[in-house]
């Protein structure tokens, strides 16, 4: 039965920015997890362990955007990445890099945004909130 408490929560809920995270399964993801899910803006739609998975479930069901972590290998992050922006180019893409030079390829690679792994979690939400994506 529907209420009109539930009614609003539910139209709160679509007005939120879709995310998938791209990691390996452990303790990483289920903290980053976390982390994005206290964001009041963004749900987080699913996770995903590998590149190809995330492709399968991005041309099913696109989110506004995706979380990539450097926990992945990086020739594989940089194919799901390039493929990502050529294919839907819509979707905001964050990276988590562990270097600096990660850092500078993934955003030379098209990335919305890119954050050290070793930043402080304010420069993850900083870096959300300068990717216009409310």
């Amino acid at each position: 039965m529907l209420t009109i408490g539930s009614v609003m929560n539910n139209q709160a809920d679509s007005a939120k920015i879709q995310a998938v995270i791209a990691a390996r399964p452990g303790i990483g993801r289920e903290v980053l997890r976390a982390i994005v899910g206290l964001l009041p803006q963004i749900e987080v739609a699913g996770t995903v362990g590998g590149g190809l998975s995330v492709l399968n479930l991005v041309q099913k069901n696109p989110p506004s955007l995706l979380i990539i972590d450097s926990g992945l290998p990086e020739d594989e992050m940089v194919a799901l990445l390039t493929h990502i922006k050529q294919d839907q180019p819509q979707i905001r893409c964050l990276v988590l890099a562990e270097t600096t030079r990660q850092q500078a390829t993934f955003m030379a690679l098209g990335a919305d945004a890119a954050v050290l792994r070793s930043e402080p979690t304010e420069r993850l939400t900083e870096a959300l909130d300068n990717m216009g994506l409310w």
